[in-house]
């Protein structure tokens, strides 16, 4: 009897050891991989995307930008009964005025389907603004709190261009599998270093963040500024759409840049789609690289002269427009369009008429034997290297070479006016900004800080490419040739009186390989500088295929949009001009003096009067006036003692 009731007795004590036993295996041994295995199942880590850096222009203008918006989801299960009780009503109307897809009803009904169900992840909207978002806040039981309000916002971010699509296509683009633009060329610098969050799993599949904090704070990306100035881009972007649109091309580029730096201050790119509009379409200024036609003359002239086997005095023959060689025929602009050609002329006058058949000959001449110190020339010139600007895509420039497989007997007098070649707006920009900046040859940039919450980390500087592309003879002589082009030869079209400006039309036929003569195509070009006496800016204009029916020649299509970016920039160059520095100091006659010469039809000196008071006298003098800047009159067009007549225009330069 005895020993039935111990046994009996141990029974238990043996049950609750095994028991005790089984939980310190579970505990102790079993434990953590269960433990991990269950928060493997519960518990997830992910990637928190740090902020991107902005995009700023060189003038603190915000050109990309990444703005926050929200997925706002409620976990309703985490609402007290007493909270949610006092509250759902006027949460479900508050919703219903920020949402109106439900009204009151229906949200209440939604939310407290979702509670009774244990729903934890009810969505609410998707991608809402910061705005909306703290007027949620603002709502019953939401603004409980995280915990208490079952508000859950979930951020993301989408990058936003704050000045329309303004050089959209230099700004470019940074996707998971694609990039362009400044956004891809320096997305290691702006995207930064992620962190890491836990998150929860809930109901559904779902999960919602473990605490506040993170694992791993995101660290943001850095700041780019750009030598874009929006001004300078404004004006750039709409004098190239209105010539676009003007002559129906199919697409152009301008690009303004800073002689004495190589900074690129505006860029524009603009394509035509299947509508008609134009759009930032592609880098053309960058990426095409097609024959530059007369524009490249400049190349060659500088070849010519640094060889020192002609002067701009020597005589060429361009006879009568026309030159045969090798079965081919050269043609000068002038008798397409009915003249007889220029007949003996300098080559001075060759440059500046712009003459295919004056520099076919001289350079055949004198290179024909060995057209290898020709191409040789021009390689000095850097001409054949590409120029790796931050943006990738560059066209790759061409200049043949007689070992070339392509090479024939008619490309060495077809290179001399720009043909038989390749390069890109850009790359013929970077040579007339050299001949601007007195031989000096700089790299084009589009970036010149790096910065960190404001702080400078990194500036670039200039980055010369070739210190002397020729003697400074030389320079000058195609300097003054430059100028004369715009004075008295193929650009005579886009003299201002008010500055003076440099540079070289180009027209050239495209694809005129073709069998099919009936539709030809056209690119119109201009490139130069201003003011050409103290050079601040270079320009480069080059339209493709504008409808020959309305115009197609450089002087008509493209020369007049650089015009309008010079007008419009002239105002504000903080250089000295020759014809604004006279010594003594500007005038301030008495009003009287000036309101007796008006009457004696003697235009007086007005440089130093508020520009309000000269309009005023001008005008009450019956005549026309143009203005530019503001201020003072700082010049005046005519000058001082001109003889005038009712309804004649004077300009005023105000400062």
């Amino acid at each position: 009897m005895n020993k039935r009731l111990i046994l009996f007795g141990m029974f238990p004590i043996a049950i609750a050891i095994g028991v005790m036993f089984k939980l310190v295996v579970l505990i102790f041994i079993d434990g953590p991989e269960i433990r991990e295995q269950s928060e493997h199942q519960l518990i997830r880590e992910i990637s928190i995307p740090a902020g991107r850096g902005n995009i700023y222009s060189s003038d603190e203008k915000l050109l990309a930008t990444s703005m926050p918006v929200f997925d706002i989801y409620m976990d309703p299960v985490s609402v007290r009964e007493n909270d949610w009780n006092e509250g759902i009503d006027e949460l479900a109307a508050g919703l219903a005025k920020l949402f109106p897809e439900k009204n009151a009803s229906q949200w209440k009904s939604t939310l407290s389907a979702s509670r009774k169900s244990g729903n934890r992840y009810v969505p609410i909207t998707k991608s809402t603004s910061y705005n909306t978002l703290i007027k949620l806040k603002e709502l019953p039981i939401f603004k409980l709190g995280k915990y208490r309000g079952g508000l859950i916002a979930e951020q993301k971010n989408y990058r936003k261009m704050p000045l329309d699509k303004i050089a959209e296509r230099t700004i470019g683009y940074e996707k998971q599998n694609s990039a362009a633009g400044l956004e891809g060329a320096f997305a290691h610098i702006l995207a930064g270093t992620d962190g890491r969050k836990l998150m929860q799993k809930i109901a559904q599949g779902n999960y919602k963040p473990l605490h506040e904090g993170y694992l791993t704070e995101p660290r943001d990306g850095h700041d780019i500024v750009t030598t874009i100035d929006t001004r300078i881009q404004d004006i750039t972007h709409h004098a190239l759409l209105s010539y676009l649109e003007k002559y129906e091309a199919d697409h152009g580029t301008a690009v303004v840049m800073d002689v004495q730096t190589g900074a690129i201050r505006a860029i524009s790119n603009l394509g035509r789609n299947s509508r008609g509009h134009y759009y930032e379409k592609r880098n053309y200024a960058i990426w095409e690289s097609t024959e530059p036609g007369s524009t490249f003359k400049l190349a060659t002239l500088i070849a010519l002269l640094e060889d020192g086997k002609v002067d701009t005095n020597t005589i060429v023959d361009t006879q009568n427009g026309v030159w045969e060689i090798f079965g081919a025929n050269v043609r000068d602009a002038n008798v397409a369009a009915g003249g007889g050609g220029f007949g003996p002329i300098s080559l001075g006058d060759v440059f500046i008429k712009s003459s295919n058949v004056g520099f076919a000959r001289i350079v055949h001449e004198l290179y024909g034997d060995r057209p290898e110190n020709f191409v040789n020339r021009l390689y000095k010139l850097g001409l054949h290297k590409p120029l790796e600007p931050e943006i990738v895509g560059e066209g790759k420039p061409k200049i043949p070479h007689p070992n070339d497989a392509s090479w024939s007997r008619i490309t060495l007098p077809w290179m001399a006016f720009g043909y038989e070649t390749s390069m890109t707006p850009l790359q013929i920009l970077t040579l007339y900004n050299a001949v601007a900046n007195n031989g000096i040859m700089l790299k084009p940039y589009l970036v010149e800080e790096i910065r960190a919450h404001g702080k400078l980390v990194q500036r670039f500087e200039p980055i010369v490419i070739n210190p002397s592309i020729a003697s400074p003879t030389n320079i000058a002589k195609v300097q003054n040739l430059l100028e004369r082009v715009v004075t008295e030869g193929t650009a005579k079209n886009i003299r201002s009186n008010l500055y003076q400006m440099a540079g070289k039309t180009g027209t050239c036929q495209l694809e005129y390989w073709r069998a099919d003569k009936s539709s030809p195509k056209y690119q119109a070009s201009f490139a130069g500088y201003f003011p050409a006496n103290q050079p601040r800016y270079s320009i480069i204009v080059v339209i493709n295929s504008p409808n020959p029916q309305i115009g197609y020649y450089g002087s008509t299509v493209a020369a007049p949009v650089a015009k309008i970016i010079a007008d419009n920039l002239y105002t504000e160059i903080p250089v000295e001009i020759e014809s604004l520095t006279n010594p003594k100091q500007f005038a301030s006659l008495p009003l009287e003096n000036i309101s007796n010469q008006l009457h004696q039809n003697n235009l007086p000196d007005l440089r130093g009067m508020p520009g309000h008071q000269a309009i005023a006298m001008l005008e009450n003098a019956g005549l026309r006036i143009t203005i530019h800047g503001n201020g003072n009159v700082h010049n005046q067009y005519p000058g001082a003692g001109t003889k005038i007549k009712p309804n004649s225009t004077v300009e005023l330069v105000l400062k």
